[in-house]
C-alpha cells in the first residue's frame, strides 16, 4: 500500500512538474542553460579523448604487443628533461647485440638509427618534403615492427653488410614523392645522399586528432649504409621483440643487462628507459586522465551555475505558488507530499536540461564525425551516465532547499498571502 501511494506521489508530481514547465517555458530554458552547457562540455570532450586515447592505443598495437623497447630518454615524458637525463650516455650498437646474445627471452632485436635531418630535403624531381624522417635499420625492423611491404621488397642483409644506398618508402613518402607511377627502382635523393627506392610500406592507422600518422612518412635505409653516410651518429633507438608469454622475464633481463653494461650501482636508478605497449598506453592515460580532471572541474562549474538558478528559480516558484502551497496543505498534504513535490519539480528541469544536452552533444559529434571522418570521437558509457546522473543530482541538492522552505509553511499564513 506504501509502495503504491509512493509510486503515485512520484507519478503525480512528476506530471505537475511538467505542467508548471510547459506553463513557463522560456523562464525552464533559461534555468536548464548551465545543466545543458554542463552535460554538453562533458560528452564532447570525453568523446574526443576517448578516441584520442583510442588511437594512441591502435598506433602503440600496430607495433606488436610483444615488443619491449629501449630509449635513451623517457618515451613519454611532461616537462623538461632532468639534469640526470641529460648527461646520459647514448645507446649503442653493441647495447643491442648484448640484449640479443644475454637475454634468452628475446627472439629478435632491431637497433634503429635516428639521423637528424632537420632542414634537410627529400626529393625526386620537382617533389621534395621538408626534413624527411630517416631511419637507419636491420632487415629484421620489418617483422619486428609489424612493418607490411606493399610493393617491392624490404632491402636484404646482403645490402647492409654491403652498406648498399638503398631506401624503403613509408605510405606519405611514397605518395608525395610519386604521386603518379610506381617509385620502385627510382631514385631519390636525401639530404644530399641519392638512394635507389626498392619498397614501400603498407598505410599505418591515422593518428590522434586524423592528423597522419608519423610512421607513413618514414625513409628506411640500411643501417651500415646510414653508419657510413653519418659517422658520428651512434645513439640509438632499441626494439626487442619477446617470446610469446616471455615479455616480463624479457623486461627483466633486458633492465639488468643494461644495468650492467652502462655501470648503474645497485642503489641508482637506470640511466635508460623501458618501456612496453602497455607502460607506453599507462603513461598517455596519465595525461587523459589529468585532462579529464580539468574537464570535470569546468562541468562542475557550469553544474554549480545551472544549480544556483534552479535554485532561485524554484525560490520564486514556491513564492508565487503560496496560496496552492497553503491550500493542499489544508485540505490534507503532509510536509513530505509538498517536499516530494518541489524535489521532482527541480529534478526534472535539471533532468531535462541533461537529455537535451546529451541529444545535443551526439548530434554534434555526428556532424564533426561527417565532415572530419578521419578524426576519432568515442563517446563511452561513464561519460553519460555522469552526465544525466550529475544533472539529476544538481536539481536534487539544490532543489532540496526550495522544498523545505515550500513544505515548511504555515497553511493558515499561506491561504493569506497576495
Amino acid at each position: 500500500m506504501n509502495l503504491r501511494r509512493s509510486l503515485f506521489a512520484t507519478w503525480e508530481g512528476t506530471r505537475l512538474a511538467f505542467e508548471t514547465l510547459l506553463a513557463n517555458r522560456m523562464r525552464s530554458f533559461l534555468t536548464v542553460l548551465g545543466i545543458f552547457i554542463g552535460v554538453l562540455m562533458v560528452v564532447a570532450v570525453a568523446s574526443v579523448l576517448n578516441g584520442f586515447r583510442q588511437s594512441v592505443v591502435d598506433q602503440v598495437e600496430q607495433f606488436g604487443t610483444n615488443n619491449v623497447y629501449i630509449t635513451r630518454f623517457p618515451m613519454m615524458q611532461i616537462g623538461r628533461r632532468t639534469r640526470e637525463q641529460r648527461l646520459r650516455r647514448e645507446l649503442t650498437l653493441e647495447d643491442a647485440w648484448a640484449i640479443r646474445d644475454l637475454c634468452p627471452s628475446v627472439e629478435m632485436v632491431s637497433p634503429v638509427l635516428d639521423v637528424p635531418t632537420f632542414l634537410k630535403r627529400a626529393s625526386h624531381g620537382k617533389e621534395e618534403i621538408d626534413s624527411p624522417i630517416l631511419h637507419g635499420v636491420f632487415p629484421n625492423e620489418v617483422e619486428v615492427a609489424n612493418r607490411v611491404v606493399v610493393e617491392g621488397r624490404f632491402f636484404s642483409d646482403q645490402e647492409n653488410e654491403h652498406a648498399s644506398p638503398v631506401v624503403v618508402l613509408g605510405f606519405k613518402s611514397a605518395e608525395a614523392l610519386f604521386p603518379s607511377g610506381s617509385p620502385i627502382g627510382k631514385q631519390v635523393l636525401i639530404a644530399g645522399h641519392e638512394y635507389t627506392v626498392v619498397g614501400t610500406l603498407e598505410k599505418r592507422k591515422d593518428g590522434p586528432f586524423g592528423d597522419d600518422n608519423r610512421e607513413d612518412s618514414v625513409f628506411l635505409a640500411p643501417f651500415k649504409t646510414l653508419q657510413r653516410y653519418y659517422p658520428g651518429e651512434e645513439d640509438l633507438f632499441i626494439a626487442a621483440r619477446c617470446w610469446p608469454e616471455q615479455r616480463d622475464a624479457a623486461l627483466d633481463e633486458i633492465v639488468q643487462v643494461l644495468r650492467y653494461r652502462r655501470r648503474v650501482r645497485w642503489n641508482e636508478d637506470d640511466n635508460f628507459d623501458v618501456g612496453t605497449a602497455d607502460s607506453l598506453i599507462a603513461s598517455f592515460d596519465d595525461i587523459v586522465f589529468a585532462a579529464l580532471a580539468v574537464m570535470f572541474l569546468l562541468s562542475t562549474v557550469g553544474f554549480m551555475v545551472g544549480g544556483v538558478g534552479v535554485m532561485n528559480i524554484m525560490l520564486v516558484s514556491v513564492r508565487e505558488r503560496t496560496r496552492e502551497i497553503g491550500l493542499r496543505k489544508a485540505v490534507g498534504a503532509r510536509r513530505r507530499d509538498i517536499l516530494g513535490q518541489f524535489l521532482i519539480e527541480a529534478m526534472v528541469l535539471c533532468t531535462i536540461g541533461g537529455v537535451i544536452g546529451l541529444l545535443v552533444a551526439e548530434g554534434l559529434l555526428q556532424l564533426v564525425a561527417m565532415a572530419m571522418p578521419r578524426l576519432h570521437t568515442e563517446t563511452p558509457l561513464w561519460a553519460r551516465v555522469f552526465a544525466f546522473a550529475g544533472s539529476g543530482g544538481v536539481g536534487l541538492f539544490f532543489g532540496l532547499w526550495p522544498a523545505w522552505k515550500a513544505a515548511s509553511l504555515d497553511p493558515v499564513e499561506a491561504l493569506r498571502y497576495e
